[in-house]
Parts: structure tokens; C-alpha cells; sequence
């Protein structure tokens, strides 16, 4: 529980995960959008293995592959960004095109693995709840059961918060920079994280 308590606390806070799901729903509506959310999911897992499987140790040793994959995180989400300001519809559309659900997953995967706030957290977090009582691997699947489980709640939240929100911003001329503006407002988050 306390596990349970302490990553949810992390993961809510608004973040370049956050603003790109709240991006993606305002764009192409919740239920495609969850999508996000599972891509999110993933991500968590893959942070939980690196960590547990003690490749994470690795990676904090070269700091500079987290800053490159920053930047490739930073570049993405401007140019999500800029083709939503260019974009020639004037309105936020629930639209079922240019995004496919696989894409949308891999493109939030990819956001999250760019992202070494997301890492680091893992890496501080996963090994104060690793106790030498009992069996490792058992805890370590545990703990990341619980980790993609929380992580997939959250950004559903988000998802399903930001759609309602897409609701009341359908026909406004300002709705495709509001969406612009979380993915820049992603990238700014993301760009000022230290590695």
C-alpha cells in the first residue's frame, strides 16, 4: 500500500506525460486516447524491468544517453505541436485519422521513455520497497503489477478529464493552439528536467 501510495503520488503530478495524453484526447477523443494511456502503461513496465533487472544502475552511470533521449523526447513533442497550430481545422474533431491506436501507443511510449524524470523516479522509488526477507523476483513482479496498474488509472484520469473538457471546447476558434500549447507546454516540462 505505501508502494501503491507513494508512485501514484509521483505519477499524478502534471508532467510531459500528463499534458501529452491531456493533448492527445483534446485532439482525437477518450476512447481512442486510451490508447495513450496503455503506451503509458508499457512504458512503466519497461522502467520497472530496467530497474529491477539492475540496468537502470547502468543507465544512471551514463547520464549523457538520458540527456540525448531528452532531446529526441523535446523535438517530438514540438513537432506534434507545431502540426497541431498548422493544422487547417479550426476546431478540436473527435478524429478516428492521422493517429492510428497503435501509433498513438508507440508515441506515448516513446514520450515516456524520453522522459528520465519517469527513470529516475523508478530508480529511486522500486529498491526502498525491495525487502531482504523475501523472494526478489516475486516482489519485483509485484511491484511492477501494481506500478503499470496505477499508471494506466492516472492516465485514463487525465484521458477521460481532458475529453469532457474537448467537449466544451468543440467549434471554439482557439481549440487546435490550446491543444498546441499542452504538447509545447510537454516539451517545456520535459526540456527543463535535469538528468
Amino acid at each position: 500500500m505505501t508502494f501503491a501510495t507513494t508512485f501514484a503520488t509521483i505519477l499524478a503530478l502534471p508532467g510531459p506525460n500528463a499534458a501529452f495524453a491531456v493533448g492527445q484526447s483534446l485532439r482525437y477523443g477518450a476512447r481512442k486516447s486510451l490508447a495513450v494511456a496503455v503506451g503509458f502503461m508499457l512504458a512503466t513496465c519497461v522502467h520497472g524491468i530496467l530497474v529491477l533487472s539492475g540496468l537502470g544502475v547502468l543507465i544512471q552511470r551514463y547520464a549523457g544517453a538520458l540527456v540525448l533521449l531528452k532531446w529526441c523526447g523535446v523535438a517530438y513533442l514540438v513537432y506534434l505541436a507545431k502540426k497541431a497550430f498548422r493544422s487547417g481545422v479550426n476546431t478540436v474533431t473527435v478524429s478516428s485519422q492521422t493517429m492510428t491506436v497503435s501509433k498513438m501507443m508507440l508515441s506515448a511510449m516513446a514520450v515516456s521513455l524520453t522522459n528520465p524524470k519517469a527513470l529516475l523516479a523508478s530508480l529511486m522509488i522500486y529498491p526502498l520497497f525491495i525487502t531482504s526477507s523475501g523472494a526478489y523476483i516475486s516482489q519485483a513482479v509485484a511491484l511492477v503489477a501494481v506500478a503499470i496498474a496505477i499508471s494506466f488509472s492516472i492516465y485514463a484520469t487525465y484521458i477521460v478529464g481532458a475529453s469532457k473538457l474537448g467537449k466544451h471546447l468543440r467549434g471554439s476558434k482557439w481549440a487546435n493552439k490550446i491543444v498546441a500549447s499542452f504538447y509545447l507546454g510537454a516539451a517545456g516540462v520535459l526540456a527543463s528536467k535535469s538528468t
